[in-house]
């Protein structure tokens, strides 16, 4: 798999700097297991956490800020700063967007190499399921029914000749049997079946919550830009501030899937850049570690590996002699032993030989390694150049999002501070005859002023009475109430006079 090293992106991520918790550099290998491994990528995924953190605290102290200062008289226009704001929402939907698809991506990579995966265990377990069928016939094949039922037959024959001579053929055919077996159990020994089992289930569970949390996480943020789009659109400060709150989770939960997937990129980068060593690693031993370097590093025109390929060929080379020497058996019998008596066991042997010959071939049609390095391929290119793009649309749209969402958090309580502010009251210029002024209410329709008599005496009432006298529309020195002014207040036997403004 020396192609997937030419990957542009998989090399610039392979050569971040791997640091554990104690900032000491380690090794780039991929090894999920390595504590120090481990620490490297949890410190790459707490790097974004750890900034976000820091902005929200200085966005916190900014909406303090505003919250507190004094709001001005004048209602300002919010026109330029919601335009501001839509861009920056429209960019973080864009990014939002292009996360859906690198989700996606991700999904696609992983069905595929689910897909190989089982196919290759398929292939396993085929050849597990022939190993332990050889296995039953060939004890069946020495079995009551077969040689041992040969050998009955001679010792109730009682011919000592014909025991001298059948015997030995008899245990020929055993013996070619039992090193058939141990071909068998040879292959079955250094065959890792079980590995790519365990493995393939705990990846599909890790998926399936990757999937469904960074769903949950775009849905999330998406509801936020929305929620903020509508509350700038409608100059509501209830929902603006329902935003700027829900954005703080949101930021907050942006960035720790950007430091996610900066850990999970980093760490599928070391994989892809080498996959060979990691697979060779899953080997209990080191036969078994030979056996998946051979089936990794296949080669075209390459048929069974070295290690199965001789006791393949052993096991057919047994059979074949267990037949022939069956056949041997069968010409020397005819003149000690009756056709009939021994054709039983003869015909079983025969479809056991048979049955036996064709496992074995097709045991070895399953061990070419050509076969399991097909599926070991389009694994490593399900993740290393389908899952991996996904994985890096990821890494560069959230932070990206989240970025956007920064700068329309630290927009958003400057337009709720300019939103929805109310007309203060100005001052009035008294010397203004344009201006309008409320009727004379200094001492109108209250008893205290028949008994004070004084409002004649009024400055509020001079000023009046000069203001009427020279205009115009003057028809009548009886001052009427305007309809604007409260009711006289009641007295008792009738109402007060009106003021009479001369």
């Amino acid at each position: 798999m020396n192609s997937y090293r030419d990957i542009w992106y998989v090399k610039i991520l392979h050569e971040f700097p791997h640091l554990d918790f104690s900032f000491q550099e380690t090794n780039s290998t991929f090894e999920p297991e390595n504590r120090s491994y481990q620490e490297s990528l949890i410190l790459w995924g707490a790097a974004p956490v750890a900034f976000i953190l820091v902005i929200l605290f200085l966005a916190s102290c900014c909406l303090c800020v505003q919250c507190v200062k004094k709001k001005p008289q004048k209602a300002q226009r919010t026109t330029c700063i919601r335009i501001l704001v839509a861009i920056f929402i429209i960019f973080s939907i864009g990014g939002v967007a292009v996360g859906f698809f690198g989700n996606e991506q991700v999904g696609k990579g992983a069905k595929e190499f689910f897909n190989s995966l089982d196919d290759a265990n398929q292939t396993l377990g085929e050849i597990s399921v022939t190993l332990d069928t050889l296995d039953d016939v060939v004890d069946e094949f020495n079995g009551p029914a077969g040689v041992q039922a040969l050998k009955e037959l001679l010792s109730k024959l009682g011919n000592q000749t014909a025991n001298q001579t059948l015997s030995p053929f008899l245990n020929q055919i055993e013996d070619h049997a039992k090193k058939t077996k141990n071909e068998i159990d040879s292959v079955k020994s250094n065959l890792p079946s079980l590995l790519l089992q365990k493995f393939s289930k705990q990846a599909v569970d890790v998926e399936f919550i990757r999937w469904t949390v960074t769903i949950v996480l775009l849905c999330f943020s998406l509801f936020i830009l929305l929620t903020t789009s509508l509350g700038c659109y409608k100059k509501s400060r209830c929902l603006i501030m329902t935003s700027v709150i829900l954005g703080f989770f949101g930021l907050l939960l942006v960035w720790a899937g950007s430091g996610a997937y900066l850990g999970i990129s980093v760490g599928m980068s070391d994989l892809c850049f080498d996959p060979d060593t990691f697979v060779e690693s899953l080997g209990e031993d080191e036969a078994q570690k030979d056996v998946i370097k051979e089936y990794s590093q296949c080669q075209v025109g390459k048929g069974i590996p070295p290690m199965f390929k001789k006791d393949i060929q052993d096991a057919v080379y047994e059979v074949s002699k267990a037949n022939s020497t069956l056949d041997k058996f069968l010409n020397e019998s005819i003149k000690f032993i009756r056709v009939e008596q021994m054709s039983k066991p003869i015909l079983y042997m025969r479809l056991h030989v048979d049955y036996t010959f064709g496992n074995v071939t097709s045991l070895g049609e399953l061990l070419d390694c050509r076969t399991l390095h097909k599926d070991y391929t389009k694994a490593v290119e399900g993740v290393c150049e389908t899952a991996l793009v996904g994985v890096a649309l990821l890494l560069l749209m959230l932070p990206f999002a989240g970025l956007c969402m920064i700068i329309v958090q630290c927009l958003l309580p400057r337009v709720w501070y300019l939103t929805g502010l109310k007309r203060g009251y100005r001052p009035v210029d008294d010397s203004d005859p344009f201006c309008h002024r409320p009727p004379p209410y200094n001492g109108y329709g209250t008893m205290e002023a028949e008994r004070r008599g004084g409002a004649r005496e009024s400055c509020t009432l001079e000023y009046y009475r000069d203001l009427r006298r020279s205009a115009d529309e003057l028809r009548s020195e009886e001052r009427v109430p305007m309809n604007d002014s409260p009711p006289p207040a009641y007295h008792p036997g009738g109402f007060p006079r009106r003021y009479e403004i001369e």
